[in-house]
């Protein structure tokens, strides 16, 4: 199961670097008009949300791996890893919605 607990992470990883390239990822901007997009730095917002996967998705592989490595049950090696990825996830879209 470590494989699809490095695989998550991996995944969350991935997605912040498309979401840096390619903003129109962003859920909802795409369907904006454009008076709505021009509320939002386009420049900004994409950067907090690469920074905030992709630090969530090295924490939740980290986590899992040492864990793993420490021979922690896999029951609370998965718990720590969704309170990980629920609170990154968390984190970034209360900063997203504060700042933009």
């Amino acid at each position: 199961m470590l494989f699809v607990e490095t695989l998550v992470g991996a995944i969350f990883i991935i997605c912040g670097l498309l979401v840096k390239k390619y903003p129109n990822l962003i859920a909802g901007y795409n369907t904006m008009t454009a008076e709505e997009k021009k509320n939002i730095d386009i420049k900004k917002f994409p950067t907090l949300l690469h920074n905030g996967l992709i630090i969530t998705g090295a924490l939740a592989i980290m986590a899992t791996s040492l864990l793993f490595l420490l021979d922690v049950e896999h029951f609370y090696r998965l718990l720590i890893s969704v309170i990980i990825l629920v609170f990154g996830l968390l984190y970034t879209l209360i900063n997203a919605h504060k700042k933009y």
